[in-house]
Parts: C-alpha cells; structure tokens; sequence
C-alpha cells in the first residue's frame, strides 16, 4: 500500500510529538510494510491509546476538586482492551470538575441527533477497532495477508485509529514528564526532567527552573502529565521502571491486578510484578479516593504545556521537512559493521541490526539523538563537525617531572573507536596485557580490569559533549588513575557509591554500550569499583563534581599498604582492619544495634567516613545491616560473648 506524504503525515506527525507510548504506537503503524502488519499495529496502537487514555483519566478524576463520583468497575485479574475502554468511559461520563474533563469531553461526549445518540469521535472510533480486535481473536496472530487485505478494505482501521487520535488532540498536546531530581537555589527550584514526547524512548533529562510559589512536583521517579498549571500524577496506571530486556528505562502500564500485587508490561510485552501494596492503591483510588494534584508554573511564568506547545511546533516544522532521517553515509563502515558484530554476530545488514536493537526500528530520530549517533559511529569529519574539539587525552605522568612521558591524543575519532584505542593504551601501560574492547562485557574481575571497565563507561555515557572547553582526559600515575571530563555528575557524589539511578546525560550512547555489554543500567560500575577496592586493600575511589565549571574528575588511589592495621582485631578475627574501620567496629560493640548517626557522634567520624567502613564490615560479614541499623555480626556476637 503506497501512500502519499499526506496520507502518511497524521501518524507521522503523531510519532513526532504524541506522548511516547501513543507516538511509538503510531510509528509502528507507519513502518508497518505488509497488511497483516498494518492490521495488527493498528489495533495495537489503538490499546495503546486506550491504555494511556484510562491513565490520564483516572489520574485526573482522582484529582477533582468537588464531591463526585463515578461508578467505575472494579479492576482483576488480566485487564484487556475492554476494560481501559471502560474505565475511560466511566470517568469521561462521571458528573464533577477534574483537570483533564474537558479535554477527554472532545473525544467521547455523546451527542444526539434526529434522536439518535451518537458516539464522541474517539469513543466510536475506539469501539469499532475493539469490536474487529474482539471478531478476529486469536487469528490476529497469524492474519493471513489476503484477509488482512480484505480487512483494510473493508474497516479501514488505520483511518479509524487516525479519527481516534483526533478527537484527543487536546489532551495528547499536553506533556507527559517524569522529574528526576529537583534541588532548591536562591533564584528557583532547579528541576531535572524527561520530557516522555515524541517516539525516542532514550529522552535526555533537560534542567527547567520553577518559581517558588508554586514548587515542584511531590514525586520523583513518577510519570506525571501537565494541563496547564496542574501536573497530574499517573500512578498506579502508569510508571516508570527499568526494562531489562531492552536495557532502558521505560514506561509500565497496569496489566493485571491480583490479591496482593499488580503485574505491569511494557509496550513490547515485558512484565514484572509489583508487590509494595499496589493493588490496594489501585482499588483505593477505584473506591473514589481523591489525592491533590500538584502546580508547576516556570520563573518565567509559563506553565509546562505551554512551554511544551512552543518546542512542538518546531518539531511539527522539522517534521514536515523530513529533519532528522539516519544518515548512514557520515558513519565509519568499519565501527558500524563491529557494533552490529556484538549485537547480532555474523549479521548481514548492519544497518537493519542496529535500527531494529538500538533505534526501536525507527528511520528517523530526534535532533539529539542525531547528535549522539554521529559521535558513536560518524567518520573523523563528522566528530570534528559535532565535538569541535579533542575526543580524549590520554596520559602517562612521570613522577619526577610531573609531565606526560607517553600520551596519545584522540583527536577525531568516534567514540567506539576512541573506547577501543583507550583500551589498548591503558592495559598496555598498566601491565595489564592485551585486553581486546569486546572484553569490557565482563561484569566482574580483578580491580585493574573493573578500574579499565568503569573509566571509559564514565567517559562515554557521561560527558557533555556539547562542552567544547576540554577533551575528556585520563591520567596514569604510579598509584592512581585520574578521570577527568566535562559535564558535572547528574547523582549526587555522596550517592554515586549507592549505585544513584538517573537517566544518562546522553541516553542513546548508554543504551549502546549497555546493549553490547559494556555498561549496565543499574548504575552499579562505581559501587563495583569501590567493592573491589576494599578487597584489595586500597583507597575508595574520590569524586569531584562542580556544577558551576560543568566538570567532573574521578580519582582511584593503586597504592597499597597504606593504611594503619588495628592489631586487635586482625587477632580475634584475621580481618585487617584501618585504624577507622576499628573504630566504627567498637562502637557497634558496644551496644546492641546502632545507626550512622549514632557512629558518627561515638568515633567523631563523618558520614562518608563512617559509610565507607561499614560497607567494608559488611561485605567481610562482620556487621549486618537491617535496614538503617547495623549490629555484630551473630558468630562475632558468639565469639565474644
């Protein structure tokens, strides 16, 4: 089926700007090429929407302003199609006043005519795609292409979906965002956001400021929708997790409801269960509970819609003009041809592999992931083009003087090829031997291996690279490493150690190298670091993160046999201990159970000080932790007594 771009813009134009699970439904439809395809993507996207429907307009009934109540059916077992329908039927003909009422309104308040009641436009539209999902049941699976032909002909599901998305026009306009963090300053609450718009399912976290009087949202980590000045919590309908399948954060909607859970799935069919009294959230809010919602006006005084409306008409102008298609021609053959390699060995079509695993099968993608593709694979001209300076600095300091005695300056190159020569010149100058790229998908190992694995996954996945100041930089001592680039931490320092989770400050290139292997979504690597440095008898990795310079600078200390050993206890246990650890290992001792609070005040350590040795103690089974109190660990409780 040829269509024109005219034809192909609704959908198009839908991939661009609908909110990411609605906008990813509607470019599966685009890329449909078969009309088996095109029927089964149709009828998906119509869930999909229907899905995300019934999570706006729970979500916003919850947060009406008055006494109504709407008789909405209570929510078991497996949910379908059918029963998101019916949610947001129920609540679109629920009496009250609620944020998103008038917008769901447009799409299913029924009118009449020569006395016949009519359905709304997306309410209709939704039913007839319902009623043929429901007629061909589990023959969808494998729909023939002659029948999906006969279907297209005769339904006409994509002009249907198309009517569906129409009469929600207003209330997809409206953004959907998770907050990631949200730090208070003199001038404004600095909030870091993902603004979940368009089909890209890597987005990358944007800073806004939000005036005082009004503050930020109440939950981070939570997906949240805006119409107008009231952002409208989405749980339990709608989160946002990890999806470990396609190592990336991702949205879950509601799935199932059991007796004491709740099972959600991602787009693409992945489940996990949650068990953290969801389920009773779930019927709470069913019940007609009601819960306040929050109000976010930006120190401009713009509210978050209509700031969002500003950036959809350049996207909708870029759109039109076809920006934003994959130029494979500005790759280097070779890293395209390796990357593809790793994630589908002895592949055929390279571009086809990394489009289908890293790209979600889209052709085209937003500006900065444009951006981000050119550094991951593009030839030294197209580097030099998007980095305007070096790629990486590499050296080795001579002791004496203080200066570089060998280095090795990337100067062009793209990422994957600057990893891999970052590779070979720090194994080769650490006595680490020949260490090949592909081994860096080893998660464990020794502290020189774990130390290679996490400095160029730093350098990587979280650079700015739109910092043209200085090249990322790594040094080699004779008892340290220092890893130096630009682009401040997005996780606090003192949770880096607690394996802090953030969306990376370039999502695409993490989600690359965690697909091959390289990098894992749990931010674990530091903790990895810092385990194994305990283990080996030296010094936990520093940081230095200022937000002001937009620098970052990591620091491992080699040097071993540094530390004072507490005689005592290496006697009664034949555990070596710093004269800090001991100190902490006392104080627990000394009475029951205790918290960090209380070792602080008892050894006069500080907090980083007194974390570093309990997670030594730990780790030798010397201490347990419940919770946030630590005691002896029940054999030393034995041995004395």
């Amino acid at each position: 089926m040829t269509e024109s771009a005219a034809e192909q813009w609704p959908l198009r134009r839908g991939s661009l700007i609908y909110p990411t699970p609605v906008a990813i439904a509607c470019g599966r439809v685009l890329r449909a090429r078969t009309a088996a395809e095109r029927v089964n993507a149709c009828l998906k996207a119509a869930e999909v929407l229907t899905r995300y429907l019934a999570a706006v307009a729970v979500g916003s009934f919850a947060s009406r302003d008055d006494d109504a109540e709407a008789k909405l059916s209570e929510l078991s077992g497996n949910l379908s199609f059918g029963h998101f329908l019916t949610t947001v039927q129920e609540v679109a003909g629920a009496k009250g006043d609620h944020p998103a009422g008038s917008l769901l309104a447009q799409g299913f308040k029924a009118t009449k005519r020569n006395k016949e009641t009519l359905r709304g436009k997306t309410d209709g539209a939704l039913v007839s795609l319902l009623e043929l999902r429901n007629e061909l049941g589990h023959e969808l699976r494998n729909l023939d292409e002659a029948k999906a032909a006969a279907i297209e002909a005769a339904k006409a599901p994509r002009g249907i979906l198309v009517e569906a998305l129409e009469g929600v026009e207003a209330l997809l306009s409206k953004p959907l965002f998770v907050v990631e963090d949200q730090q208070w300053t003199r001038e404004a609450l600095v909030v870091r956001r993902l603004l979940l718009m368009g089909e890209s399912s890597d987005p990358a976290p944007q800073s806004i400021k939000v005036g005082h009087e009004t503050g930020g949202v109440g939950e981070t980590g939570t997906p949240y929708l805006a119409v107008n000045r009231t952002c409208l919590q989405l749980p339990p309908w709608l989160l946002w997790g990890i999806d470990q399948a396609r190592q990336n954060f991702a949205l879950l909607f509601l799935d199932a409801v059991e007796e004491a859970r709740a099972r959600y799935c991602t787009l693409d069919g992945s489940e996990q269960h949650r068990s953290d009294a969801i389920a009773q959230s779930i019927q709470h809010l069913f019940s007609g509970a009601r819960r306040a919602p929050d109000t976010v006006v930006l120190i401009d005084g713009r509210n978050l819609a209509s700031e969002w409306s500003e950036t959809r008409r350049y996207i909708e102008e870029s759109g039109r003009r076809q920006d934003g298609l994959v130029d494979w021609q500005a790759f280097e053959p070779a890293t395209v041809k390796w990357f593809a390699g790793l994630l589908e060995p002895g592949t055929a079509d390279a571009h086809a592999t990394i489009r289908d695993r890293l790209l979600d099968g889209r052709y085209q993608v937003e500006p900065d992931e444009v951006r981000q593709l050119r550094l991951l694979f593009g030839r030294p001209a197209t580097v030099r083009s998007e980095l305007k300076r070096d790629v990486l600095d590499l050296r080795v300091i001579d002791p004496n003087t203080m200066r570089p005695s060998k280095r090795d300056l990337v100067d062009s190159a793209n990422l994957i090829e600057a990893l891999k020569r970052a590779v070979q010149f720090f194994a080769a100058q650490t006595g680490m031997g020949e260490v090949a790229p592909e081994d860096l998908r080893q998660t464990d190992g020794s502290l020189d291996y774990l130390t290679l694995r996490e400095i160029f996954v730093n350098q990587a996945v979280h650079q700015d690279y739109r910092d043209s100041s200085a090249a990322g930089q790594i040094e080699i001592h004779r008892e340290k490493v220092t890893v130096f680039n630009t682009g401040y931490s997005l996780v606090p320092t003192d949770k880096l150690l607690d394996g802090g989770k953030s969306q990376s400050r370039n999502p695409l290139i993490a989600r690359a190298l965690r697909l091959i292997g390289f990098a894992e979504i749990s931010g674990s690597g530091i903790r990895a670091v810092h385990r194994a440095c305990q283990q080996a008898r030296r010094r936990a990795p520093t940081f230095e993160s200022d937000k002001d310079a937009n620098t970052f600078a990591l620091t491992l200390d080699w040097s071993e046999g540094a530390v004072d050993i507490d005689t005592y206890w290496k006697t009664l246990v034949g555990v070596h201990l710093t004269q800090r650890q001991a100190a902490v290992l006392n104080a627990i001792a000394n009475a029951p159970s205790v918290t960090i609070a209380i070792l602080e005040s008892s050894t006069g350590l500080d907090t980083d000080s007194v974390v570093e040795a309990l997670d030594f103690l730990v780790l030798q089974v010397l201490v347990e932790q419940d919770e946030s109190n630590y005691r002896l660990a029940h054999h030393l409780r034995e041995k004395l007594g």
